[in-house]
């Protein structure tokens, strides 16, 4: 089912399958459909959304967004086991994010100059929660908790709606415990575009995040090459890679591969291992799960032919490959994982040790689940409270300071070429 391959017989070929693996390409879909939806909900707003989820969701809406109502229905429908459960998790992931809160800074130099940072939240944002296969409404809780926390004014979710138009119940019972009251029922581009652009109903945002399919990512990455909105990142198939030498439980090392199969049919699993013996019952273990058609059997099936199991000749030799592979998660499942912290670089979120699955950050623990993917884990980072911050610089001079830089102001400007008002503007103060 799974061939095991020495790191060192990859050919360049397999190399840079591993490491350049974003996703399709969609400047097709970008130009033939994208771009009109966009336009045409930028120009017709509602009616657009209304007309679009009709066409690409079946779905009649009488409205664009869901009424107090139905959100507050929603949350009193559910469980209160289950709303229990997501308490626990919101009081984790509050606490975690907390830690990220940035202070404003000033200072001033001994010739009288004072600098300074201002951190300040976003006005308005938006968070994509996917539909369509599964509803997830822990990717509420990771979207709106670090931008209440940053002090955003308006936050508002995106979401498909379900088959008879509501939103899907557990979305709208975690906007309840949260106090979001503003849920679009709309997925794809036309949800992305109603909130860039605000419609007569849905108020406008300054930034979206969030993971969706292709629609989804393409509409927010057009957006944002026009401007409009700002953006998290790009989000690709989710992906895992375990690292686990001889000492891992090589049955939870295979169900954690699998729980990341599950996802969905693109879905990424990797294991590399310094242990071919460990290799092999992993292996056993998934193929005994795929034969049993368990639960999501058909996407962990597809899934599966994903994965790769890497034989490395030591734990730094696996950590210089996931260095390279930037993965969106990976699991560090070895004999004393501390000791190798400082190494690992470029990793989306890290799971150190045997008793910390991916799955628990995903849903309890604190740390937060949208994370980059495809690589980009090596120039960018996961969702946060500075996700919705921004910083501005500022600057405060005595009429001394600014006199000591004429003559340094004026040289450095003329070799740019502008040697003409540059160093007047700061010379006409003394003249």
């Amino acid at each position: 089912m799974i061939a095991i391959r020495k790191l060192t017989d990859l050919t360049a070929k397999e190399r840079d399958a591993l490491f350049q693996r974003f996703g399709d390409d969609f400047t097709g879909i970008m130009v033939n459909s994208v771009i009109p939806i966009v336009k045409k909900v930028q120009s017709e707003g509602d009616r657009a959304v209304i007309e679009f989820t009709r066409q690409f969701d079946g779905v009649e809406l009488s409205r664009v967004c869901a009424t107090e109502n139905e959100i507050e229905d929603a949350y009193h429908k559910t469980d209160a086991d289950i709303i229990n459960s997501f308490k626990r998790a919101l009081d984790n992931i509050r606490e975690f994010h907390m830690h990220q809160k940035r202070d404003s800074f000033i200072y001033t130099r001994e010739d009288g100059t004072t600098l300074g940072m201002l951190y300040q939240p976003v006005e308005s944002a938006a968070v994509y929660v996917p539909g369509g296969k599964a509803s997830y409404p822990s990717s509420v809780l990771m979207g709106v908790v670090p931008a209440q926390i940053a002090g955003c004014k308006h936050i508002s979710i995106i979401t498909p709606p379900t088959k008879d138009g509501t939103i899907a119940p557990y979305i709208g019972a975690m906007a309840h415990m949260l106090g979001v009251t503003t849920i679009i029922k709309s997925g794809g581009a036309q949800g992305i575009a109603a909130a860039a652009f605000g419609t007569h109903t849905v108020p406008r945002a300054d930034i979206i995040v969030g993971p969706g399919n292709i629609y989804v990512t393409a509409a927010k990455a057009y957006l944002f090459s026009q401007g409009v909105i700002q953006i998290d990142s790009l989000a690709g198939p989710s992906e895992v890679l375990v690292i686990a030498d001889e000492h891992a439980n090589p049955h939870w090392v295979a169900w954690d591969l699998l729980s990341q199969a599950e996802h969905e049919e693109m879905a990424i699993a990797i294991l590399v291992t310094t242990s071919e013996s460990l290799a092999r019952k992993v292996i056993t273990y998934i193929e005994e799960d795929i034969n049993s058609k368990r639960g999501r059997h058909e996407i962990k099936k597809q899934a599966i032919k994903n994965a790769r199991i890497i034989l490395v000749s030591s734990v730094e030799e696996a950590i210089d490959f996931s260095n390279t592979y930037g993965p969106e998660h990976m699991e560090f499942m070895v004999e004393n994982p501390l000791q190798y912290l400082t190494q690992i670089k470029n990793v989306g979120s890290l799971f150190l040790g045997a008793y910390a699955p991916v799955a628990v950050g995903d849903y309890f623990s604190g740390t937060n689940h949208v994370l980059p993917t495809g690589g980009a884990a090596r120039f960018s980072s996961g969702l946060g409270v500075e996700t919705f911050m921004r910083r501005t610089s500022f600057q405060y001079l005595t009429p001394s300071a600014l006199k000591e830089a004429v003559d340094h102001v004026s040289k450095m400007s003329s070799v740019e070429g502008f040697d003409d008002k540059h160093g007047d503007s700061l010379r006409i103060r003394f003249s």
